[in-house]
């Protein structure tokens, strides 16, 4: 990576690309590169005042589009900063939009320090109206649950009914192969974790199962099936299938699951200068490593870990998560 001595380096560097890429500066480019100038050094003045940090260099970032062949992007890049820049200056944006501008830009995160923020310096024009702060929040979630019993002689093939949790039909689907398995596949994709019941109604032969799943679809209408699904009523009959399998659930069959995360939002400074360093932290680096070693992460991180405490709870008390039955059973079947 190169280190920039001065900025008429920067500039050098940057017109020795096009030169060696053999693109001509047009008198637009040479007058972004002149009023870019300000702009590392706006950033430079505030990140030694402690008011701001950042890691990223915005020069490399300009270098790498013109490595990139990006020269017009780079220099309209240049230019929309700079005009932004001045913006502030006049007084007519927040500081905050001028670095939100860095971040779409040239994906450059620049954040406020936490010495300042907690300075309440609202004089100080580069006091922000807004930030982006780091807000602890606690969740609970569910897990819905069935037993682990009965799952054996799952090779059974016909037409499966899926009821929601109010016991009403609200999927019907087949399977040629797997009905137990292919049922449970359905109840993930179709969001239906909570089913009340699964009845597995088999078939004499495989070619029954289009004709009863077309007939059984197009007689109960069920809310999730989108085929098959017509206004008027079936003029025949045809005998109901014997249930073969059944899975049911109760009401009160899930576990629930809490956890405690850390989320960035951007959040007006007046809204949370009173739980600063409470549920609030400003959004950087340091207040992320130190919420870190106290074990508070990201929701993804946080929900995974509750979740995988909460299965492994539920195993060891003889049931299954319902989004897990299809990969429970896959391995079943192996």
């Amino acid at each position: 990576m190169v280190n920039f001595n001065s900025y008429e380096h920067f500039k050098k560097y940057c017109f020795k690309i096009a030169h060696n890429k053999e693109i001509k500066l047009t008198k637009k480019h040479y007058l972004a590169f002149d009023a870019f100038e300000e702009v590392p050094e706006f950033l430079s003045e505030l990140k030694l005042s402690n008011k701001i940090d950042y890691k990223e260099d915005p020069l490399i970032n300009i270098v790498n589009l013109f490595k990139d062949n990006k020269i017009d992007e780079a220099t309209n890049t240049m230019d929309y900063l700079s005009r932004k820049i001045t913006a502030f200056e006049q007084g007519n944006v927040d500081i905050y939009y001028v670095f939100t501008s860095f971040q779409s830009m040239l994906g450059i995160n620049v954040t406020f320090t936490e010495e300042f923020i907690s300075s309440i310096n609202i004089n100080d024009r580069f006091f922000p109206s807004k930030i982006r702060a780091l807000e602890i929040v606690k969740a609970t979630e569910k897990i819905y649950s069935i037993t682990a019993n009965g799952l054996e002689g799952n090779n059974v093939y016909g037409i499966y009914f899926i009821y929601d949790k109010d016991g009403n039909i609200a999927y019907i689907g087949k399977s040629s192969s797997n009905a137990v398995t292919r049922s449970f596949s359905s109840v993930s994709e179709r969001g239906l974790l909570d089913f009340s019941k699964i009845e597995i109604r088999g078939t004499k032969t495989k070619s029954d199962i289009a004709i009863y799943e077309a007939y059984y679809i197009s007689k109960y209408k069920p809310k999730c099936n989108n085929d098959l699904v017509f206004e008027d009523e079936t003029s025949l009959s045809l005998p109901d299938l014997e249930v073969v399998k059944e899975f049911k659930r109760d009401e009160n069959d899930y576990f629930d699951y809490n956890y405690t995360y850390y989320r960035s939002s951007s959040c007006d400074v007046k809204d949370i200068l009173p739980k600063l360093g409470d549920t609030f932290f400003v959004d950087n680096e340091k207040n992320r490593m130190l919420l870190e070693s106290n074990g508070i992460f990201d929701k993804y991180t946080m929900k995974s870990k509750g979740y995988e405490k909460c299965t492994n709870e539920m195993r060891q008390k003889g049931y299954m998560a319902v989004s897990e039955m299809k990969w429970y059973l896959s391995q079943k079947e192996k």
